[in-house]
């Protein structure tokens, strides 16, 4: 997501866990309205699960990877 070598505000670990947390809620709200959706429905809490660990790797990352080398230290 940067042109220049710039700071990266977003990666795909991000992009995937912000698109399963969608997916999840999309078949949360099948389970409401149909009874076959409702019998998998800790299937679905564990797809939301995933995506909210995927944000917190991506956010993770991102911070790791925007860092200045003055943060890091010597010997990181």
């Amino acid at each position: 997501m940067t042109g220049g070598g710039g700071k990266q505000w977003i990666n795909g670990e991000t992009i995937t866990g912000i698109a399963l947390v969608f997916l999840a809620l999309l078949f949360i709200w099948a389970a409401t309205m149909n009874a076959v959706w409702a019998r998998i429905l800790l299937a679905d809490y564990l797809i939301l699960a995933i995506g909210v660990g995927f944000i917190v790797l991506g956010i993770i990352t991102t911070r790791r990877t925007n860092r200045t080398h003055s943060e890091e230290g010597p010997y990181a």
